[in-house]
């Protein structure tokens, strides 16, 4: 009798372990169905990634990468998915596109992941554009080179074409071709501004309309021209005779002033003068 129970208890001992461990075995089972979907449901984002990558969808395409990120949980196929963002990131048309991004998740695949194959690909690509950003910053400033030299010559042509203007307007100022001159200066002045011999062309111009000769001088104008000459360049050679001119017209303009008054003083005293004459003539009658 004790046999048979001890028999009994030992029969039901092995079924409760054999209970254990089909139920252990049937959890890990279901886990690894779980994962199975997981990683399925995965690659379905994977590919739709790649139909929405070859549309021009980056951002859809992004987000699709994204959702795999959100499932894999640190575990493959996230090392495609971190890849496949940072292509999406380096790819040339992609209007939001972010070097920096880029190489932020390739640099991530090589660290999490260095056995992955992507890993192998994520360093070319890290290499690529970290080449392409030094060749990209070599041509701008090769670009920013040429276009310095573009500028140099260009100036160059422009002071030598300035150089010509004031030659030819001084032929002229001397034959007395004052308006001939008066249109070269203007054409540094405004054509070449701050050409080296801005100064000149200035000190030449205030020269034009006061010269005695000129039909059409301009007493205010030329004063405008030496001041703005005085102005804009105290330490020029020309300065020092602007100054000079400057003040004679200034001068001028005051005696001018004076004569004026003086006229108008004659004039009342003629005024006057008559007046009381009429007056004379009128008490004589």
């Amino acid at each position: 009798m004790g046999r048979e129970q001890t028999r009994g208890r030992k029969h039901l001992y092995f079924c409760l372990a054999g209970l254990i461990f089909f139920s252990f075995l049937g959890c890990a089972a279901v886990e690894k169905l779980g994962t199975i979907g997981l990683r399925g449901e995965a690659n379905q984002h994977l590919y739709r990634s790649k139909e929405l990558l070859a549309l021009g969808d980056f951002e859809g395409a992004l987000r699709e990468n994204e959702e795999v990120l959100s499932l894999s949980l640190h575990k493959p196929p996230e090392d495609e998915a971190l890849f496949n963002i940072g292509m999406i990131y380096a790819h040339p048309e992609n209007p939001k596109g972010d070097p920096a991004k880029s190489l932020h998740f390739l640099n991530q695949v090589a660290r999490d992941y260095p056995r992955s194959p992507w890993a192998l690909k994520a360093m070319v690509w890290t290499g690529m554009i970290h080449e392409n950003r030094r060749l990209n910053w070599r041509l701008n400033y090769l670009s920013n080179q040429v276009l310095h030299l573009q500028q140099e010559r260009a100036r160059g042509e422009e002071e030598r074409e300035g150089h010509r203007s004031i030659s030819e307007s001084r032929q002229f100022l001397s034959q007395g071709k004052y308006e001939a001159a008066s249109r070269m200066i203007q054409k540094v002045l405004t054509a070449f501004p701050r050409h080296p011999m801005e100064d000149e062309a200035l000190f030449l111009a205030g020269l034009v309309h006061a010269h005695p000769g000129n039909p059409k001088k301009d007493y205010g104008k030329s004063n405008s021209y030496f001041k703005r000459l005085i102005k804009d360049y105290p330490q020029s050679l020309w300065t020092e005779l602007a100054k000079t001119w400057s003040s004679m017209l200034q001068e001028n303009e005051r005696l001018n002033q004076n004569v004026e008054k003086l006229n108008q003083t004659i004039e009342k005293s003629k005024q006057v003068d008559i007046e009381i004459e009429e007056k004379r003539r009128e008490k004589g009658k």
